[in-house]
């Protein structure tokens, strides 16, 4: 159970981080990257924490779209944007939601894993996923009577 409240404080202070300029800026600069590297025509944020940095992207970069607007051509390359990965759920239903508006190919970056658990790009219905921050030690296979970590 520990585990668990560990992964939901540390997701908590990564978001209150943003509010600090500089590091905002950072994570801006960092997310600008990975959209230059995959080409990405249009944006979309998978929590409502993320909508933030999607905005800063969105003024910085004119070529940018964000697919909230429901601007999307069929063609369109989408980069989903989070700032916590725990299971890779919220990244999941931002790629359904990006292909049901007719988006070919999906990416996704988050800015930190806050679990041990292992994510993999198709656990997410991504073709890549890009994780910035550090994740967390992989913890041991086996598990206790109860199943937990």
């Amino acid at each position: 159970m520990s585990d668990l409240l560990d992964a939901v404080d540390t997701a908590h202070s990564n978001i209150e981080r943003l509010a600090d300029p500089s590091s905002f800026r950072l994570a801006t600069d960092q997310v600008m990257e990975v959209v230059r590297q995959c080409g990405a025509q249009s944006v979309l944020a998978a929590s409502a924490a993320a909508e933030r940095l999607v905005g800063a992207l969105l003024s910085s970069c004119s070529h940018l779209v964000n697919l909230s607007s429901r601007s999307i051509e069929a063609s369109s390359s989408v980069l989903i944007i989070d700032i916590n990965l725990a299971s890779g759920t919220t990244v999941a239903e931002a790629a359904r939601r990006a292909r049901g508006l007719g988006a070919q190919h999906v990416q996704a970056v988050v800015l930190h894993q806050v679990t041990a658990a292992t994510v993999q790009a198709t656990d997410c219905g991504v073709e890549a996923l890009t994780v910035l921050g550090r994740r967390p030690a992989t913890r041991p296979s086996s598990t206790t009577d109860s199943g937990l970590w």
